[in-house]
């Protein structure tokens, strides 16, 4: 039988929905303490009109396998013969409870053995990753910093007066109609530079006040519309091509410009500046942003988004970095929802929303 340590409360008591700010919602509790998880935790009532519903994550699943025998054979793995006398090496990090001829083994491990563990009793236990979940803690405020910005003017010359093609926008137009990239590149001012590498590409991050704080540049192959990663990263900044030595680098998130279009709309957020683009395309419903790396998904780049409600796509494989950020942002009032989506694929580690899209279209 599972085991799950959190559940709805079953009192009378509402809260403040997260989705639609209604006094609907009911919070997840411990089953164990009494005490209610953050406030994004929990499910609305207003079904029809609101659906939104957040759980908790459940652990690591582990299952229950009988054994002949089980020794430790170093200080890493044991040794278990189960009982058709058959052996296998287990990881000690994957042998979750030990019993009498009986241990609970993770369900990431038996997929990968032949050990026969459908049948089997299986329950949930409480991992790092999901320690979380009881307390919230607050990120500190960054001190502010002085950023230095890029000219307009030097926007209008790459864009309008001196415009290069950029392998990037060349692989897109395989992919979606000239209008539609067409599109993409006035929403977010997607230009082509020579500074670096031939045909590479510009990611201007322009924010909320239409200042330029930086401008990435990124050289990409125009096939497959894959970064060029070899023999090194083809990255660098617009302020090193253009020798200011002095340029303070303070970065936004990519797109932030495009908040003020509607304010209506969710705002989603991505890793790829790459994928922003490309997901304004497929889903033009939400405005498409990216934080650039996998670090940026933090408070200084999101506080402009604080009153907006905020969908977040990590890439696989950072499915918890992202929703262990998004419960401490909750604290200062963030609305923000971490998808699983791309977590729950097949996919390795490092795809993206983008490559989903594609696979799927």
């Amino acid at each position: 039988m599972e085991a799950f340590k959190y559940s709805l409360d079953k009192s009378s008591k509402k809260h403040i929905c997260p989705n639609c700010n209604q006094k609907t919602f009911v919070l997840y509790i411990s089953t164990e303490s009494g005490e209610y998880l953050p406030t994004d935790f929990g499910r609305c009532d207003r079904e029809q009109n609101c659906n939104y519903h957040k759980a908790p994550p459940k652990g690591k699943k582990a299952f229950l396998i009988d054994f002949l025998a089980l020794n430790s054979i170093s200080d890493k793995a044991y040794k278990l013969v189960d009982l058709n006398g058959i052996i296998f090496i287990i990881p000690k990090s994957q042998i979750l409870e030990q019993l009498d001829n009986k241990c609970f083994v993770s369900e990431w491990y038996l997929k990968t053995s032949t050990i026969n563990y459908l049948n089997c009793e299986c329950k949930y236990f409480n991992t790092d990753e999901v320690n979380f979940v009881n307390e919230v803690k607050k990120t500190k405020a960054p001190e502010p910093t002085n950023p230095s910005f890029h000219s307009l003017e030097l926007l209008d010359k790459m864009y309008f007066e001196s415009p290069v093609n950029d392998n990037l926008i060349e692989f897109l137009k395989t992919k979606f109609t000239k209008d539609e990239v067409f599109k993409a590149m006035q929403n977010y001012f997607i230009t082509g530079t020579n500074h670096f590498w031939n045909n590479a590409t510009v990611f201007w991050q322009i924010n909320h006040k239409e200042q330029i704080q930086g401008a990435k540049i990124m050289l990409y192959n125009k096939n497959n519309g894959k970064r060029k990663k070899e023999p090194y990263n083809h990255i660098n900044w617009l302020h090193k091509a253009i020798k200011e030595p002095e340029f303070n680098l303070c970065q936004c998130l990519f797109g932030l410009h495009r908040i003020n279009e509607d304010y209506q709309k969710t705002i989603a957020i991505v890793e790829s500046e790459k994928t922003a683009i490309i997901m304004s395309i497929f889903l033009p419903d939400f405005i498409w942003l990216a934080t650039g790396s996998k670090g940026n998904f933090k408070f200084e780049l999101l506080e402009p988004l604080k009153k907006r409600n905020i969908i977040a796509f990590p890439d696989k494989g950072e499915y918890n970095n992202w929703l262990n950020k998004a419960t401490e942002l909750s604290a200062y009032g963030f609305k923000i929802v971490v998808s699983d989506l791309i977590e729950n694929t097949e996919f390795e580690n490092g795809f993206d929303l983008a490559d989903y899209y594609f696979s799927n279209n």
